[in-house]
């Protein structure tokens, strides 16, 4: 597989590799937000350094040509307000995951950046991608629908995440690219 491409752009959005001068915009735009991170497998970060560390660890993959990850932003201004990556891989089909800033919510700025990744995943020669939200989500769960992925199956967890101890209710969907 070939690296994914430093930048995707849609008719609104410039979708772009993490720099570490990000973790201030990513901290105070939606890595903070218990409300974005409310689903999430991580907890809302505490504080700056937390987020200049996250920040540090993905710069640290992205020669790693499994690593597929972008920070959204609107065209015209560079300050990122979501991200979107390929967080596993099962069987080699790329799992999705996403967050936004709660301030553009219902914008369907989300809806857009999930069809260029997945545009993109099919430029790299997947057949197929995966995506799992927590049935409470709502407007995650309409995000997927919208992007054309069709329901696979529910998964009862005792744990979300390792940082996330309650248990948790998956939608399993997929789509063909």
């Amino acid at each position: 597989m070939e690296f994914s491409k430093p930048i995707l752009e849609t008719e609104r959005l410039v979708l772009r590799k993490p720099k570490a001068s990000d973790a201030e915009p990513m901290f105070r735009n939606w890595a903070n937000d218990p409300e974005v991170t409310k689903y999430l497998t991580w907890p809302p970060h505490e504080s700056l350094d937390v987020t200049q560390a996250r920040i540090a660890y993905w710069l640290g993959q992205e020669k790693d040509p499994e690593t597929i990850r972008y920070l959204i932003t609107l065209k015209g201004n560079d300050e990122p307000f979501g991200s979107i990556d390929v967080v596993d891989y099962h069987d080699g089909v790329p799992e999705i995951g996403y967050c936004l800033a709660r301030k553009l919510w219902g914008n369907g700025y989300m809806t857009e950046a999930c069809l260029a990744l997945l545009k993109e995943l099919a430029a790299l020669g997947f057949a197929k991608a995966m995506i799992a939200a927590e049935e409470r989500n709502i407007g995650s769960n309409r995000v997927i629908e919208k992007c054309g992925f069709v329901f696979t199956h529910k998964e009862h967890r005792e744990h979300s995440s390792s940082l996330r101890p309650e248990p948790v209710t998956l939608n399993w969907y997929e789509k063909a690219l």
